[in-house]
């Protein structure tokens, strides 16, 4: 199975994490399971809402760049970003 490494950004803070799966679109777990303090702007219900809303949307490849897929999630008003990187094959 691929390795795919995540990268998760929230108000000027970047966290990043790896998994290996058959697909990057269905394991939030590899990237919204996050450690206390590794984005400090995502408050507790902020990270509540972003399970809730972390299945919806969809992933979409970033222009121009093979392996790379961007998702955006809106939090209260705020842009949690993550990026699915394919990092190995």
């Amino acid at each position: 199975m691929p390795l795919y490494t995540y990268i998760a950004a929230f108000k000027g803070a970047t966290y990043a994490s790896q998994g290996s799966f058959s697909n990057f679109k269905g394991f939030v777990s590899a990237w919204s399971d996050l450690p206390a303090n590794a984005l400090p702007g995502l408050t507790p219900a902020l990270k509540k809402e972003l399970t809730q809303k972390a299945y919806r949307g969809e992933f979409l490849e970033v222009p121009n760049k093979k392996h790379l897929w961007r998702k955006s999630i809106d939090l209260n008003g705020d842009e949690f970003v993550v990026y699915a990187v394919q990092t190995q094959i």
